[in-house]
């Protein structure tokens, strides 16, 4: 199964045509997208040929007092029959950045999730707080799980996981005492989730050798460029990754940053392929 996760940057229709394009390209099973306009997804769903499209924004009531940016919301789409139930997470401050939904692929059936983290210098402890309670909800899941996400962070992609760092991780001053958003994408995670590109490095010495030579401090690959300038190359970043539970075995994972920007976004798509294993019993 292939699964791609994507932040399309919010574009119109005409970027919609180039970026269903990349995706049809792609062939995905399944697309876990974030900062999906709601104007331009019909287009894309169509270009990219996909059967289905579920859009957060259509799960959640608008409010009189609502910032635009609530309009980013985000979405998955996919090949095959109709999910048979979505929701939001709706303890979550902004659940239209939180959708899962309940996918059948082939004859496997799973939860399938798309998260976007609200950026810290707009949203302050907003952001911390969503994804705490993302953490704490899939720590009660059991069953087979992936999601993908733009988590603007970490701020230190590190070789070893345990060093690991995020911006806003538990015990820095700017929480006032609570929790941070390590729960969910740090090594204090409170989840069974893994990141699938750790996941398939670990079965990869030689892969994870090169990288402690070539990018010692991180990042483990590059999916979007913060600061980026006409005269600046920006900060290389990977903000964007795909979170698998154990029960799959990760095939091949790609960063696609290049494609990603000439369709018309400032991130990678995240292409997986995966293996399912019943039992849920990957070491």
């Amino acid at each position: 199964m292939r699964v791609v996760s994507w932040n399309l940057a919010y574009r119109g229709v005409a970027a919609a045509e180039h970026q269903g394009a990349l995706l049809r390209e792609l062939a995905a099973d399944v697309v876990l997208l974030q900062e999906a306009n709601p104007n331009s997804t019909g287009v894309l769903r169509q270009a990219a040929g996909l059967d289905w499209l579920i859009r957060a924004v259509d799960l959640r009531t608008a409010m009189p007092d609502d910032r635009p940016a609530r309009r980013r919301g985000v979405a998955i789409a996919g090949r095959g029959p109709q999910p048979r139930s979505s929701w939001l997470l709706t303890e979550c401050p902004l659940p239209e950045r939180a959708l899962f939904t309940r996918v059948t692929s082939g004859n496997v059936t799973f939860t399938a999730g798309a998260y976007h983290a609200p950026p810290g210098v707009t949203w302050g402890l907003v952001k911390p707080r969503q994804a705490e309670r993302c953490a704490s909800w899939l720590a009660t899941q059991a069953g087979p799980l992936l999601f993908g996400a733009d988590a603007n962070t970490p701020v230190l992609d590190a070789i070893d996981f345990a060093d690991t760092r995020t911006h806003w991780h538990t015990g820095d001053r700017h929480l006032r005492g609570e929790p941070g958003d390590d729960l969910l994408w740090g090594p204090a995670k409170v989840h069974a989730l893994d990141d699938a590109l750790r996941r398939w490095l670990d079965d990869r010495p030689e892969t994870l050798a090169a990288l402690r030579q070539t990018t010692p401090h991180g990042p483990l690959a590059i999916t979007h460029r913060t600061g980026r300038r006409k005269n600046s190359p920006g900060t290389a970043r990977r903000f964007d990754s795909v979170w698998i539970s154990r029960h799959w075995t990760v095939r091949e994972i790609r960063h696609l940053y290049d494609e990603g920007l000439a369709a018309g976004s400032d991130h990678a798509p995240v292409v997986v392929d995966l293996d399912f294993v019943p039992d849920g019993t990957q070491a």
